[in-house]
């Protein structure tokens, strides 16, 4: 039985000027999801918008992933909201530092 094979635009951001976390979680990020690139439509100093190929519940792993950022936003193009997914990040960021 062969498995179904999906292909999706994920895309990454970061604010600037990026500091030694910002580098980490991107570290992070692109470990994870290296072996399902497909093509990279562009990558500069403020983001990335790669396309991935891969099996159904590898997106949900990368949705996980991206729980654990607080200085770079990952989201599936076309699927999830942007300025959400912002959201919860900067929810996350303001937390952490309140608790410190």
């Amino acid at each position: 039985m062969e498995v179904p094979v999906v292909e999706k635009t994920l895309r990454v951001t970061w604010g600037l000027p990026l500091n030694k976390r910002a580098y980490e979680e991107i570290g992070k990020l692109m470990v994870h999801i290296l072996p399902l690139i497909d093509k990279v439509e562009i990558a500069d100093r403020e983001g990335a918008i790669i396309k991935l190929r891969m099996v159904a519940g590898q997106e949900e792993e990368i949705k996980k992933l991206r729980d654990r950022f607080l200085q770079i936003n990952v989201w599936f193009e076309g699927e999830e909201d942007p300025e959400q997914i912002e959201m919860e990040r900067l929810k996350r960021l303001y937390g952490k530092k309140g608790e410190a």
